[in-house]
């Protein structure tokens, strides 16, 4: 196969017009059109505008995403009764007693579960919000996972209640997993469905992040089985330290990291912040950053990724500070962290974030703008910094969607990338963001490093490709085959 077209190498040269030959799942040369079509005169041509290393969604959750294909879907609603409406249309074509599972809103407030609760009264309903920090189940839900005014607070949750101390059936952070514990269990099914609509979207790998302990064995089933669509980077929960072991199979799995929740997030307005909401309150703690010295130590010695979740600027200065106390230790935490999100960054802290790697999602800057309305000026300002991380000495930037926060849209990621839509917000330019999306992610998981390395088009690397026309990918090179995107 010979590719011909703009060709993004990401070795050091400028993208230049040039073909590609790939023979199998080995790129083999790449040169000049004339040249590369006398020597191999018999190969098939393919023409397109531009030819890059494999897209990798460097934050998604794959199993997450695959259960979100299956539910009721409410993004882009932000109306309580309109989500009634969908839910009472559900529940009509639904057996009673069947469970009502949905995701996707955002709420200015915290609605009670009466609407529920009158939609489906013959259904336990739960309703994830967009960010995931937050849940809304009607009375069935509640009863049928045994939440009532006697279950005490989750440590990192919260059960919103009532006058009378009842739960009123709104749910913020590990308060929710009360509820989803009582859900039908999801099943490899799910997670290999997800995985298979990021492939279908022109993907080659994806870094997956915090999906629950049962999960792992899941995946390391279908890296065994060869059966991955693409190439996995996975993350283990903070909570299973029994587990904490790095790894890689032929099957392309590969166990790099420990996931901890600094804080939660900005439209459940749990991300935990320096300053005070308009409303009052300054977010909450998950894993609290100033307790976590000793596991995230041990994290180091294991040969592991510390990947901190922090979205809030209090949030983001407790890992920095972590990370000062670590390095003064004498641990390598600087050179291994990654922070997720970096949504909230004050001024003070921003000079702290070089040298590390930071992991973004455009879209979230577009799809909060509410919420983000809603903050004091400063804090905005504080808001979606990606294009100031790229000026910072050593930071390595990687793009993602955290999906099904969002849904994983190449497009409009590399578009907000670029023009993010906040007054003032710096962006990046095009080779910066394309970097982040299909080399850093690469580059820091030692990709770029390997025998036959991935994030780089040169002879010699493994032909993991993306194709693309008029800034939309329509194909991808996987494992010797190319498929044409739907």
């Amino acid at each position: 196969m010979l590719l011909e077209g703009k060709v993004w190498t990401f070795d050091g040269k400028p993208p230049r017009d040039a073909a590609v030959r790939v023979d199998g799942e080995r790129v083999v040369a790449v040169g000049a059109v004339e040249e590369l079509r006398a020597r191999y005169p018999a190969a098939r041509r393919v023409r397109c505008e531009w030819i890059t290393p494999g897209l990798h969604d460097a934050h998604v959750h794959p199993l997450q995403w695959g259960l979100a294909l299956e539910a009721l879907d409410l993004r882009g609603v932000d109306d309580p009764d309109r989500v009634a409406r969908l839910v009472a249309r559900r529940a009509a074509a639904l057996p009673p007693g069947r469970w009502i599972l949905g995701g996707g809103y955002v709420f200015d407030g915290y609605p009670d579960r009466r609407r529920l609760d009158e939609a489906a009264p013959d259904h336990p309903v739960f309703l994830r919000s967009r960010d995931l920090h937050a849940a809304w189940a009607n009375l069935r839900a509640l009863q049928r996972a045994g939440v009532d005014r006697r279950t005490p607070d989750p440590k990192g949750g919260r059960i919103l209640r009532d006058g009378s101390g009842e739960p009123t059936g709104y749910l913020l952070e590990r308060a929710a997993d009360l509820v989803a514990q009582a859900l039908p269990p999801p099943g490899k099914d799910q997670l290999l469905a997800g995985l298979a609509d990021l492939a279908r979207r022109g993907f080659v790998a994806v870094h997956a992040m915090g999906e629950p302990p049962e999960a792992t064995a899941w995946i390391r089933e279908l890296a065994a089985a060869q059966a991955l669509p693409l190439r996995v980077a996975w993350t283990l929960p903070a909570a299973r330290p029994g587990a904490w072991a790095p790894g890689s199979s032929p099957g392309g799995l590969h166990v790099f990291g420990v996931k901890f929740f600094a804080d939660g997030a900005l439209t459940s307005r749990t991300a935990w912040m320096l300053e005070p909401y308009p409303e009052g309150g300054r977010g909450l703690p998950l894993d609290d950053p100033r307790e976590a010295d000793e596991a995230v130590a041990e994290v180091l010695r294991r040969g592991l990724v510390p990947v901190w979740h922090a979205i809030g600027t209090r949030a983001v200065r407790e890992v920095l500070n972590l990370i000062d106390r670590l390095e003064a230790r004498g641990l390598p935490a600087r050179r291994r962290f990654r922070i997720e999100h970096v949504q909230h960054v004050s001024d003070d802290d921003l000079p702290r974030l070089a040298g590390l790697a930071l992991s973004v999602q455009p879209q979230h800057a577009e799809d909060d703008r509410a919420a983000l309305g809603r903050l004091h000026p400063a804090q905005r300002r504080a808001a979606y910094r990606w294009g100031e991380f790229a000026a910072l000495p050593g930071a390595r930037l990687l793009l993602g969607s955290d999906a099904p926060v969002a849904e994983p849209d190449p497009p409009r990621a590399l578009r907000l990338a670029q023009r993010p839509p906040l007054a003032g917000a710096r962006g990046l330019d095009l080779e910066a963001a394309l970097a982040a999306y299909v080399h850093t992610p690469a580059a820091v998981l030692g990709w770029t490093s390997e025998d036959a390395p991935w994030g780089r088009v040169e002879a010699g690397a493994y032909a993991a490709l993306t194709l693309w026309e008029r800034g939309r990918p329509v194909a991808r090179v996987w494992r010797g085959g190319l498929e044409a995107l739907g």
